[in-house]
């Protein structure tokens, strides 16, 4: 089914009196779904099939453009694996990244896939493709649409990060072994037990010049590129700027480059602080910012780059407040109360319930004072464990 239903649904769902309701039990409360008899059976539908379902007295805001809809604020969701499965096949981005939703006792989650060599065995050039699979992203069935596509857009940045920062390696001062150091996969509780093996301070201060700079960068290299200095400034606030570029891998290896987007490009690091440790957290952070905008720029929802640069920002701003804003006369008290008692019920949904004595003792100076404050406190804060 074509988005534009939905579209058309949420044009038109509110123009005309509603003409009955139905009830939905969704997390053991209910809620009510609103059917508008002048829809076709294929509109209703299309809606459902999004998960989603306009609530009661929802007002149509007007567009611009002249068109009408009901804000995604005005709606109830009620996902299941088809409703989330039909919104992935929504969503376009790299084939080599691909999108599953799925389903087990804990509910349903969003995973990342990334279909390429294994990081590990550079040695082996001709080595074949293999999957793996990212963390799991839980989806509540009430999440919004809009955030559930967030959700797909933000897993797809941090799994390229994490492909990135194995790809990212460091020869050792001796040249013999080579590390990667950046990776997601270092024993964190051993560190943390002997963090003073890490004290930068322990280091003696080194030379800081373009040559210093591409000494270190002959160690170095990312997804088969090699990385130069161009250029380095002081500005008068302290802080260096250096220029660096990461060359475009040759014929020989091409065929194992996984990130080809990212070759070929300059940048310019700021640094705080001329000191090799610095620069070299931040060629990484360099790496993961460009990977996390081509990600916005080639990260697409219905044909729409929600998250490019190419649209207008201030039109943005204008777009939130004009479907924010709510004029009195097109919502009553009534309709004032019901959605707000509908946000409740998600609001108190979320709020976590705390089984185990030592958690609840962790948290207690969160929550010495209590009183004023609003929201919904985690389950189980005040009980007696």
């Amino acid at each position: 089914m074509k988005l534009e239903a939905r579209f058309c649904f949420r044009k038109y769902s509110y123009a005309k009196h509603v003409a009955g309701t139905m009830t939905k039990k969704v997390n053991n409360s209910l809620v009510n779904k609103t059917q508008n008899t002048s829809l076709s059976q294929m509109d209703i539908q299309a809606h459902l099939a999004l998960g989603e379902y306009c609530l009661i007295s929802a007002p149509v805001v007007d567009l611009p453009n002249g068109q009408t809809c009901v804000p995604q604020h005005f709606y109830g969701y009620s996902h299941s694996l088809e409703s989330v499965e039909h919104l992935l096949g929504k969503i376009s981005f790299d084939k080599a990244f691909p999108i599953f939703c799925a389903e087990d006792e804990q509910g349903l989650f969003i995973q990342v896939g990334i279909i390429g060599r294994e990081n590990y065995e550079k040695k082996v050039p001709d080595r074949s493709n293999k999957i793996v699979y990212g963390r799991k992203w839980r989806v509540e069935v009430n999440l919004p649409t809009s955030e559930i596509v967030q959700t797909v857009f933000l897993a797809l940045k941090k799994t390229r990060e994490h492909e990135i920062r194995e790809l990212f390696s460091l020869k050792a001062e001796d040249g013999k072994s080579v590390s990667t150091p950046f990776n997601s996969h270092h024993d964190l509780p051993l560190m943390a037990q002997y963090a003073e093996l890490f004290d930068l301070s322990m280091d003696p201060d080194a030379d800081f010049d373009m040559n210093v700079i591409n000494q270190t960068f002959e160690r170095l290299s990312f997804d088969q590129t090699r990385i130069e200095c161009l250029d380095i400034c002081t500005r008068r606030n302290g802080k260096f700027l250096i220029d660096i570029i990461f060359h475009i891998g040759n014929a020989t290896q091409d065929p194992q480059i996984e990130f080809a987007e990212l070759h070929g490009i300059e940048c310019t690091l700021v640094l705080n602080k001329a000191c090799i440790n610095e620069l070299l957290y931040e060629v990484m952070q360099c790496l993961v910012n460009l990977s996390d905008r081509y990600v916005e720029e080639h990260f697409s929802f219905n044909g729409f780059r929600r998250f490019s640069r190419n649209n207008n920002i201030q039109a943005i701003g204008d777009f939130s407040i004009n479907t924010r804003k709510i004029h009195e006369d097109k919502l009553n008290e009534e309709g004032k109360r019901l959605i707000s008692e509908h946000n409740c019920q998600v609001d108190e949904s979320r709020a976590p319930l705390i089984k185990l004595a030592q958690q609840k003792q962790r948290l207690a100076s969160s929550f010495m004072q209590t009183e004023a404050m609003e929201g919904f406190l985690p389950k189980g804060l005040k009980d007696e464990i």
